[in-house]
């Protein structure tokens, strides 16, 4: 997205913001685990009694409704052994409760098992890490080209950092980071400077602002 454009003392510069992929935080996700006419094998959502595989992810606290016969009591393991419960699973060995499954954000299991406690048939369960978050909405407000550059811009704060970067080919030269920049956050306002980058990149500078987490 084009924000302003700019030309002072023969030096063209072109200012946009970008920010990081466009996903979304974890969210928890609930799933019920059932065995259709006490059969002896587990459904997931209504899925055939043939033990899918649950895809959820990691650092939230996600739920396993579980509503299975007496008899197919279910654990959490972290293999197809009963005798290996997963710390992070409560309550465990239970046939008509949620169970609460906790997994930090990072050093999680990429597989865990949901498992009769009886009869030992089971289902894997495969965990992904959480998603970056969506950095908040940036706008340049004003470029000052002077001795050095004063970029003011909004959206900042103390856990995202705005990065400038720098090209003096827009059309298929590499974006560089400007060197010896400095970053000032103060009521909602940013303020970027940094040393001209003529000696760099002679007169023609485009500019662009990189959103990044700290």
């Amino acid at each position: 997205m084009w924000h302003s454009t700019f030309a002072r003392r023969g030096c063209f510069i072109l200012a946009l913001v970008c920010g990081g992929a466009s996903v979304s935080h974890a969210q928890f996700h609930t799933n019920t685990i059932t065995t259709p006419g006490g059969s002896f094998a587990f459904s997931v959502d209504g899925s055939p009694a043939n033990n899918p595989t649950i895809a959820l992810q990691a650092g939230v606290t996600n739920v396993l409704n579980i509503q299975t016969a007496s008899f197919h009591p279910v654990v959490i393991t972290t293999n197809s052994s009963i005798a290996a419960l997963y710390p992070g699973a409560s309550p465990q060995d239970v046939n008509s409760q949620p169970i609460a499954l906790r997994t930090p954000s990072s050093g999680f299991p990429t597989t865990l098992f949901y498992v009769c406690a009886v009869h030992g048939f089971f289902g894997q369960i495969q965990l992904t890490g959480p998603q970056s978050p969506v950095p908040p909405p940036n706008t340049i407000l004003s470029l000052q080209i002077g001795t050095n550059i004063v970029m003011i811009s909004t959206g900042t704060n103390s856990t995202w950092q705005l990065i400038p970067e720098f090209n003096s080919n827009i059309v298929g030269g590499a974006w560089a980071t400007v060197p010896g920049f400095t970053n000032t956050f103060l009521s909602g306002t940013n303020t970027t400077t940094f040393d001209r980058l003529d000696p760099i990149c002679g007169p023609n500078v485009f500019l662009r602002l990189r959103q990044q987490l700290h």
